[in-house]
């Protein structure tokens, strides 16, 4: 996509129309928020299990993939803030877990943006290593400073991740 057929709002973020993909992932995420919901009122002896598996799965999937990059488009970054805030009612520490791997992806694309005047495409990660992905958006490959920011990235949001679990188990860091 040619950057002149953009148009961008406020915190380099651009409106454009939601693919198939990006309802199925906010599909997901509300069944999980709601689910969580339903287990507070209902169930509430699943209410930790659902409320860990969902925060770990939205906030490992932010910081390990390019899933991120659908976090340019505003309207996706409304609902993904306002579904990771519904996450935090009645909920325990774990919970901060995806809007705070959110925060940091956007703090993170906003620096490299300044730096690189350019979209922050980030690496896939898995098996211990990381590999190159193709933004159809952008409609071109990450490189080495991309390369550079994922592992910062992936870094801290391992350390987020890392102190949402052991204050899970009572542990003082």
């Amino acid at each position: 996509m040619n950057q002149s057929n953009r148009k961008f709002v406020f915190g380099k973020l651009e409106i454009r129309k939601f693919i198939i993909s990006d309802y199925l992932y906010l599909a997901a995420y509300i069944i999980g928020v709601v689910y969580y919901l339903f287990a507070t009122k209902y169930t509430p002896e699943n209410k930790f299990v659902t409320s860990w598996i969902v925060s770990f799965v939205v906030g490992f999937q932010t910081i390990s993939s390019p899933f991120g990059l659908r976090f340019r488009n505003v309207y996706f970054s409304i609902i993904w803030l306002i579904l990771s805030l519904i996450l935090l009612i009645d909920n325990y520490f774990i919970s901060l877990m995806p809007i705070s791997t959110f925060i940091l992806y956007h703090i993170i694309r906003l620096i490299f943006w300044k730096k690189n005047k350019r979209e922050f495409i980030p690496y896939e990660t898995g098996k211990g290593n990381m590999y190159r992905y193709k933004s159809s958006f952008e409609g071109k490959y990450g490189d080495l400073k991309d390369k550079k920011y994922t592992k910062i990235l992936l870094r801290i949001g391992l350390l987020i991740i890392f102190l949402c679990f052991t204050q899970i188990i009572g542990l003082k860091v």
